[in-house]
């Protein structure tokens, strides 16, 4: 396991390739915008994002940075998404090189900690912020979906079949271990999730719901983006996350709908979230207000 420090991966289920980067540049900072929650300066460094456009919740970002009152260069050009809003408690910090972008474990009310990515670390990770609790908005970009193949998890090891097998030990004292069954875990409606390869990826199987999509990319390379909410952990208090896939993801021209149960690989993105209380962002003079 490892953290990925990389955005190639990213860009390309959203269609854009390694040369179309520049291009994103490009257009973010002349059409962009920026809030001024989303910038922090200092006697030795300067960071700001733009994201474009303003209108919609996924978006492109630019993180520029330099020497205050200098000349700010681009520090990370990642897709920038709205998600739904958590309380989550910092328990580790990941700083990806040049220590502007990185990666935040967080932790739900009991359930295991989450890494995501964080399109505003400089700013959340700021000083000793271990053992902190803050509303996080958390989102994910799916790199793979479909509808789910199975109903039911048939589990022969690991912690939660030792669990099980104690259990059914003590229910039929007359029977030995080689007599335990399979545990059978239903999975329709529920949600399972596991790491992937990398820090912040993340393999699902989750029931979807408040299912919408919208057209995505350049006036001449639109394509379908299909956007939904899952919910996972601690069923009495469920931490939310709102799950983006594109259509060129989307296994065999799977459309999801309302209630599916899918099995999906997505990249989770989180920040703390600036507008907690419903105020309007202040809009940055000289900017468009996002």
């Amino acid at each position: 396991m490892q953290h990925l420090e990389s955005m190639g991966d990213k860009w390309f289920v959203l269609g854009v390739t390694s040369d179309d980067i520049l291009g994103v540049i490009s257009t973010t900072l002349d059409l962009g915008g920026s809030r001024p929650a989303w910038g922090m300066k200092d006697e030795q460094v300067e960071r700001i994002l733009m994201a474009w456009p303003s209108e919609s919740l996924l978006r492109t970002s630019v993180l520029m940075a330099g020497k205050p009152g200098g000349k700010l260069s681009v520090a990370a050009v990642t897709p920038f998404m709205e998600g739904f809003p958590n309380q989550l408690t910092v328990r580790d910090t990941f700083a990806w090189k040049g220590g502007h972008a990185g990666e935040i474990l967080a932790q739900p009310e009991d359930f295991p900690g989450l890494w995501f990515y964080d399109p505003l670390f400089f700013r959340d990770a700021e000083g000793d912020v271990k053992e902190k609790t803050c509303t996080f908005v958390l989102s994910g970009l799916c790199f793979g979906i479909r509808r789910a193949l199975l109903d039911e998890l048939t589990v022969t090891e690991g912690p939660a079949y030792e669990q099980h097998a104690l259990e059914w030990m003590k229910a039929n004292p007359t029977k030995t271990r080689l007599d335990v069954p399979p545990l059978k875990i239903p999975l329709k409606g529920r949600t399972l999730m596991d790491l992937g390869e990398h820090y912040s990826e993340y393999q699902c199987h989750a029931s979807i719901f408040d299912v919408d999509s919208f057209m995505f990319g350049s006036e001449k390379g639109q394509f379908k983006v299909y956007r939904f909410g899952i919910a996972f952990g601690n069923p009495e208090k469920p931490v939310y996350a709102i799950i983006y896939a594109p259509e060129k993801v989307c296994h065999k021209g799977y459309v999801p709908a309302e209630g599916d149960d899918v099995d999906m690989v997505f990249w989770m993105q989180g920040r703390i979230d600036d507008t907690a209380e419903g105020r309007a962002p202040e809009e940055t003079s000289g900017q468009d207000n996002q």
